[in-house]
């Protein structure tokens, strides 16, 4: 399998990582993930949360109706809803003067980070374009998003995407209950220093699996970045 990690030259990357998400009823589960490992949590529960985001004046009127609607159903948000902050921030940037991004999507899940090829571009430009993708995501994207992944990966609201992903990993029993922090940090640590086409195998668990995949895009969306297709902003 190619490896996620191999990044072709002149790509910048802009990497948004927004609430982290992860899953774990299981009180096996939970010590080892606790296992040394930061367990500080985002939020005290879903309302709370959905509420400091409401409060926050850089998020636009159209993400907060949809954030006060979905909290009145416990931080629910239609898929449909979910997509339209998505158009909404490929169309902002279409605004701007630049081409309209490509629809980078894991099992229905959008992708924050964004790949861009710079070739041609002054440094001002890339400055500029950096601005942007930051301005248009939050204004348009940011807060629903954040919701939506949190809502269906991270119902403890761990703000560690590690932690996070290791605990959804155990409420979808994709690893053993004995699988611990540690164990997942000497599978990355070898993951990260595999340049073979490969390098993936170094965890223990299926990586194409779609609860996996779940996970990850919802939780440690920066693992499946080198996936997504790389947007040419000036054509």
């Amino acid at each position: 399998m190619k490896s996620l990690r191999r990044v072709p030259p002149l790509i910048m990357i802009i990497a948004c990582v927004i609430g982290m998400s992860a899953c774990s009823d299981h009180t096996a589960g939970t010590n080892n993930v606790a296992n040394g490992a930061d367990t500080g949590k985002f939020a005290s529960s879903m309302t709370d949360y959905i509420n400091s985001l409401l409060d926050d004046d850089q998020y636009d009127d159209s993400q907060k109706k949809i954030l006060r609607i979905a909290l009145q159903h416990d931080g629910e948000i239609p898929y449909a809803s979910y997509s339209a902050v998505w158009e909404s921030y490929r169309q902002c940037l279409v605004d701007k003067g630049y081409t309209k991004p490509p629809q980078n999507l894991t099992n229905g899940i959008y992708f924050a980070p964004a790949y861009y090829s710079s070739e041609g571009m002054s440094e001002a430009q890339n400055r500029k374009l950096t601005d942007d993708i930051g301005e248009c995501r939050t204004s348009r994207a940011h807060a629903v998003d954040s919701v939506y992944r949190t809502k269906l990966g991270n119902p403890e609201f761990y703000g560690d995407p590690e932690v996070a992903l290791v605990d959804c990993l155990h409420r979808k029993n994709l690893v053993p209950q004995s699988y611990t922090m540690d164990q997942y940090r000497k599978e990355s640590d070898l993951y990260m220093n595999d340049t073979s086409e490969h390098a993936f195998d170094r965890f223990s668990f299926d990586i194409n699996d779609s609860d996996t995949l779940t996970c990850m895009a919802t939780t440690a969306p920066t693992l499946l970045q080198p996936r997504l297709e790389i947007w040419k902003p000036l054509g």
